[in-house]
């Protein structure tokens, strides 16, 4: 039975099966969701068929657990897109793997970084996009570039909501690919900007310790997209305690 947190139906899939499907070479994509990305999907139609259409629809934020645990009674732990980052970069020595986003400087930081955790850990190709519409890129031509560097994994650093469409677009010319929309990680393991301590993680205040880095960028997305998505979510609570169906808007 599917869980929806609004309208995203969320995947409650440990970080091991996940993984495995990785190694397994099923070409699975995977949306890494929080408040922003469920709020943004609930008012935009075209862009929840987008996030659903990805194999996996983790909780990467707290609260996409509740709905979960609420009909389940259950609980249910949030994983993070970031956790499956660090278990593959400190543990893997097979794969191949390709990082798309950020610009070179930040991408080169984060090789040096990467190698110095694990140094058998094989990037096939780092690749900074311009900062243009998608609409104005040539994805096939990116897509003949990953599959020449014979990428088994691709990681794509270009922000919601632009990083979901990217994979929603490749991934059918990718075949044997997995790929994961991964937001700020690359500025975290290039030492841009520094994640929040494991207690903040712990506790669900991740969101707070990137306002207090960035508040002039992301206060008022927090600000609103936090408020809707509590009114959303009661809303959802009264009129569909089990969360088995999309809330109507």
């Amino acid at each position: 039975m599917s869980i929806y947190c609004l309208n995203i139906s969320v995947s409650t899939n440990s970080k091991e099966e996940i993984i495995n499907d990785i190694y397994n070479q099923k070409s699975i994509s995977i949306a890494g969701c929080n408040v922003n990305t469920a709020v943004r999907s609930y008012f935009d139609k075209n862009l929840s068929e987008i996030i659903n259409s990805h194999d996996y629809r983790i909780p990467d934020g707290h609260p996409l657990t509740w709905p979960i645990n609420i009909s389940s009674r259950k609980n249910f732990s949030r994983l993070a897109g970031a956790d499956i980052f660090d278990s593959l970069i400190e543990n893997d020595k097979t794969l191949k793997h390709f990082f798309i986003g950020g610009t070179e400087e930040v991408l080169e930081k984060m090789n040096r970084n990467i190698r110095k955790i694990n140094d058998d850990f094989q990037i096939c190709g780092l690749f900074s996009p311009p900062f243009s519409p998608l609409d104005d890129w040539d994805i096939s031509k990116i897509a003949e570039q990953i599959l020449e560097s014979q990428a088994d994994m691709l990681w794509v650093g270009l922000g919601f909501p632009k990083q979901e469409i990217f994979m929603q677009k490749i991934k059918p010319l990718l075949p044997g690919v997995s790929m994961y929309g991964a937001g700020a990680i690359f500025q975290w393991t290039a030492g841009e900007i520094k994640r929040a301590p494991k207690a903040w993680q712990s506790f669900g205040f991740e969101w707070l310790w990137r306002l207090l880095q960035d508040p002039k960028r992301l206060w008022k997305r927090y600000f609103q997209d936090n408020t809707l998505f509590i009114l959303l979510f009661l809303y959802q609570l009264v009129k569909n305690p089990k969360f088995d169906r999309p809330l109507k808007n």
